[in-house]
């Protein structure tokens, strides 16, 4: 696993999906291409966009970075994949909005999304338990 924010990020996931989520999935055949954390079997990507408040030359809006996103998002929609992206301070202080857009993804709307059978194996989401390890950042 590369970072911090992937390590949480598939911690987060796999308490609300367990067993799902494998980090660093190389989901597009031929190419190195990684996703930070992937739902093979239901072709979910989870992208944690990281560096973007570097400025100049950071991570992600670096243009070799950014032309580099593009091709790997690109590549991941011809293939079938269903990428969603997200910031660092998104998954850290708001990892709910993740859990809701895969939800929504998956076919949840409204207000039963939180009761809601999902696509990932049918199961119901149990409710994470996460905020004390996100105090601690």
């Amino acid at each position: 696993m590369k970072g911090y924010n992937e390590r949480l990020l598939h911690e987060i996931l796999n308490e609300a999906w367990p067993k799902q989520w494998v980090s660093e999935f190389n989901g597009i055949p031929g190419r190195k291409f990684r996703f930070d954390c992937a739902n093979p079997s239901q072709k979910i990507a989870i992208e944690i966009d990281g560096g973007i408040w570097m400025g100049k030359g950071g991570g992600h809006t670096s243009g070799y970075g950014m032309t580099k996103d593009m091709e790997k998002l690109n590549l991941a929609v011809l293939e079938g994949w269903k990428v969603l992206r997200y910031s660092p301070q998104t998954l850290r202080k708001q990892p709910w909005q993740i859990i809701r857009d895969i939800r929504t993804l998956c076919g949840a709307n409204g207000k039963d999304a939180g009761q809601a059978m999902l696509c990932l194996d049918d199961a119901k989401t149990p409710a994470l338990n996460i905020q004390m390890r996100l105090d601690k950042i």
